[in-house]
């Protein structure tokens, strides 16, 4: 069976419920091991034979295509704020209109 040098670096924590009882930092050592788990690897593959080649897989496509801005709140025509998502994107955004009179947000 294989095994492999560990360090645990951590707290035991008591059981009891007093107010004496207090965590205690520690650190373990030891060995991990764990059951069926040998030395080796790969596939075995019989003589007179030849491993198949892997499947070919396509690249992602690099063109993410045309964006739609979904408009949940549009803003008032007389002017003001809305909400929506940029093309592309699914995190809401607010935006501003601004009116006819062409004032902005007040700061």
């Amino acid at each position: 069976m294989a095994a492999v040098p560990i360090v645990l670096n951590g707290v035991i924590m008591p059981k009891g419920k007093s107010a004496d009882d207090k965590p205690e930092p520690c650190v373990i050592t030891g060995y991990l091991s764990i059951a069926g788990l040998t030395v080796g690897g790969g596939p075995i593959i019989p003589d007179g034979t030849t491993p198949p080649d892997p499947p070919t897989v396509d690249p992602p496509p690099t063109d993410p295509g045309p964006g739609v801005a979904v408009v949940v709140k549009p803003a008032p025509v007389t002017g003001g704020w809305g909400i929506a998502t940029d093309p592309g994107n699914t995190q809401f955004k607010w935006f501003y209109t601004p009116g006819a009179t062409g004032a902005g947000p007040k700061r």
